[in-house]
């Protein structure tokens, strides 16, 4: 009966997870990541960081690119915010309802129209993510709305924060971050050299910010900012079934960038006149606006070349390996090894206690190395737990009947009368006789009160710890007469001489 309960309940909760965890560590390195519910129909998945995994180029983004408009197309060159409000705009059209510029949306001199116009069509986006370059100067700034929305606390972060990248101002000035919908990721980080591996986060007083190609993907995927796990040292992961990413202790991406073209690219001007389906349906990844003229900021070039690779290896879950499901056996199957298992012990039961534990020992162990054997080599999760709780139970019943069996009857025996010590045996008393008389009268056996004083009196004179001392002899009293004392009469007066004279 614990066999079946436990074969019924256990798939699927933290305990199945958590042996499910210990068993992975005898043939796989950490971190794990684990997906699945462990039962038949959904078993448990298991990934594990493999440097030599190739990034999807499926999840590579569509890119709409500006480049230098050699026809002349829009009224300025680089574009206005007009010309950017036509673009966004056409997007919408096309049915584009989640947007990102990589392009930093930054003039000298703007048209304050524009202006307007180019704020009113990123409104009415479902959510906008735009870029900025982040610098650390002497002088800190208060951080924009649109880093705000997009930032976390430190305390969100697992691991010493030390490392990360300072930064405290934008060093581009008037940048266009946009409204309450927007979201601002940093496009590079100026006080940071440059590196073969991607940055992610960087540190803005106490607050993470996080980089552009990041903020694009979960946005992308619909997200929530907040539902990250960050372990600085370790991975990044995006949400519970979200992409996972190693990541180094200074906040970069764990695996080395190597180039990957957009999945798309569509010229900023052909969206004019462009008719609806002329983005892939098959875009896993999000749309980006990208910058690619020649007169561009070099910094922001070299973030042009590299960012349809950085969105595609954060959304493919670049440098894991795929998932390896650890399927179970026929139902049948495993009610056979549940009743293989409890039967062992039972037919135990006649040999020796010793003999008995030995047999539990081997069988335990025989568990736990088919656990072992068939899940590193055929990726088989056995019912290992449901078969150790039959054998606990056989062991722990077989130890309650042992106990019950060495537990001799409590023996009766007859009431011995209790023995005093020579030691403690008081000194004879002599007694005078009429006293003897008197006691041997009383001590009658005809009389129970009277053995019943005497057997208090020997039971009060064992407790005592030392002996009485000896009564005193005492003189017999002597006998009086019966005859009573008559008073001394009075002697005579002497007669005068004279009478002795005269009778003589």
């Amino acid at each position: 009966m614990v066999a079946a309960a436990c074969w019924a309940w256990l798939p699927g909760t933290a305990v199945d997870e958590k042996a499910f965890d210990l068993v992975v560590r005898g043939f796989a390195n950490p971190p794990f990541f684990v997906s699945g519910s462990g039962k038949q129909a959904d078993p448990w998945k298991l990934r594990t960081f493999e440097p030599t995994a190739k990034t999807d180029a499926r999840h590579a983004p569509v890119v709409v690119s500006l480049d230098d408009d050699l026809e002349g197309f829009f009224q300025s060159s680089p574009p206005s915010p007009v010309d950017l409000a036509v673009i966004f705009s056409n997007l919408q059209r096309l049915g584009v309802k989640n947007a990102s510029s990589s392009a930093v949306l930054a003039w000298s001199d703007p048209d304050p129209i524009g202006l307007v116009a180019l704020d009113k069509v990123i409104s009415r986006f479902e959510s906008f993510v735009m870029a900025a370059p982040l610098s650390r100067g002497a002088v800190p700034e208060a951080m924009p709305e649109a880093f705000r929305n997009a930032s976390l606390p430190l305390s969100a972060v697992k691991g010493s924060t030390s490392e990360l990248p300072l930064v405290n101002r934008i060093p581009v000035p008037g940048v266009i971050l946009g409204r309450a919908n927007t979201l601002a990721g940093f496009q590079s980080l100026e006080s940071e050299k440059s590196t073969g591996f991607a940055p992610l986060l960087a540190r803005w007083d106490d607050r993470v910010v996080f980089s552009f190609p990041l903020l694009a993907v979960i946005r992308h995927l619909n997200l929530p900012l907040d539902g990250m796990e960050i372990r600085l040292g370790e991975y990044l992961k995006l949400g519970p079934q979200g992409p996972t990413v190693p990541m180094d202790a200074f906040g970069r991406l764990g695996v080395p960038l190597k180039s990957l073209p957009a999945l798309q690219v569509i010229r900023a001007e052909a969206l004019i006149d462009a008719e609806e389906g002329v983005i892939s349906p098959s875009a896993r990844g999000p749309l980006v606006l990208r910058d690619d003229r020649s007169a561009a900021d070099p910094s922001t070039r070299g973030f042009s070349r590299q960012v349809a690779a950085m969105i595609a290896a954060i959304s493919s879950d670049a440098g894991l390996s795929s998932p390896r499901a650890f399927s179970r056996l026929p139902t049948r199957w495993e009610i056979f090894l549940l009743l293989l298992t409890a039967m062992i012990p039972l037919a135990a039961g006649r040999v020796s206690p010793f003999a008995r534990h030995i047999v539990f020992m081997i069988v335990a162990g025989g568990i736990i190395t088919a656990q072992l054997l068939a899940a590193g080599s055929a990726a088989i999760w056995l019912p290992g737990l449901p078969c150790m709780a039959a054998l606990l139970t056989c062991w722990i019943a077989g130890a309650r009947q042992e106990k019950i069996t060495a537990t001799p009857l409590p023996s009766i025996a007859p009431e011995e009368s209790p023995s005093i010590p020579i030691e403690e045996i008081p000194a004879p008393v002599s007694l005078p006789l009429p006293e003897l008389a008197t006691i041997h009268a009383v001590e009658t056996p005809a009389e129970p009160e009277a053995a019943k004083k005497r057997a208090a009196r020997k039971t009060a004179a064992k407790k005592t710890a030392t002996p009485k001392p000896a009564a005193k002899k005492t003189a017999a009293p002597k006998k009086e007469s019966t005859r009573k004392k008559t008073p001394k009469e009075p002697a005579p007066e002497k007669e005068p001489a004279t009478k002795k004279k005269r009778k003589s």
